[in-house]
């Protein structure tokens, strides 16, 4: 993994962005399934119920579709990053679940509790910040599996998704 560093190019920065975006892509749909089998907007997902295995075929498909010219070296890499990466935040995606429990708990009290909210809060930037490193980490990893050529047609891919 490599080492942060202050000064960065604006050719690095590029790729920081599209391995950045590469990982998200991969690790968010698994991050808000991970355990329940939910989707982001609080229904079931598209993909069922998110074990480990659906997980795994998920994460096969979408590294895939965004980077199909990857040799198959690299497309194992990809998955042994994301695959990690998700099984590392999905504690983390538990304790945003049980913090929102929390939250609805304190909010729906007779009285409330500044102070237990105010710890909730700094409690689930801890996680959100731990997710961000862990996110990172993979981010990193990821960059230096795909070649430059390889991220810039992913960019060109996403660039062409986002118009839609």
């Amino acid at each position: 993994m490599n080492q942060h560093t202050d000064k960065k190019s604006p050719s690095t920065a590029r790729r920081w962005l599209l391995a950045a975006t590469l990982v998200a892509a991969v690790g968010a749909a698994g991050v808000s399934q991970a355990s329940d089998g939910f989707g982001m907007h609080g229904g079931r997902g598209h993909h069922g119920e998110m074990t480990p295995e659906n997980m795994a075929k998920h994460i096969d498909k979408m590294i895939e579709r965004i980077a199909p010219d990857a040799t198959p070296q690299q497309k194992a890499r990809l998955a042994e990053i994301s695959k990690t990466a998700f099984a590392d935040l999905k504690p983390i995606h538990a304790q945003f679940r049980e913090g929102r429990k929390r939250a609805h708990e304190l909010l729906m009290a007779p009285t409330i509790d500044r102070v237990a909210l105010e710890r909730l809060r700094v409690e689930q930037m801890q996680h959100a910040d731990a997710a961000s490193k862990r996110i990172l980490a993979a981010v990193e990893d990821a960059a230096e599996v795909l070649t430059p050529e390889q991220r810039l047609r992913f960019q060109k891919h996403l660039q062409g998704r986002m118009h839609h």
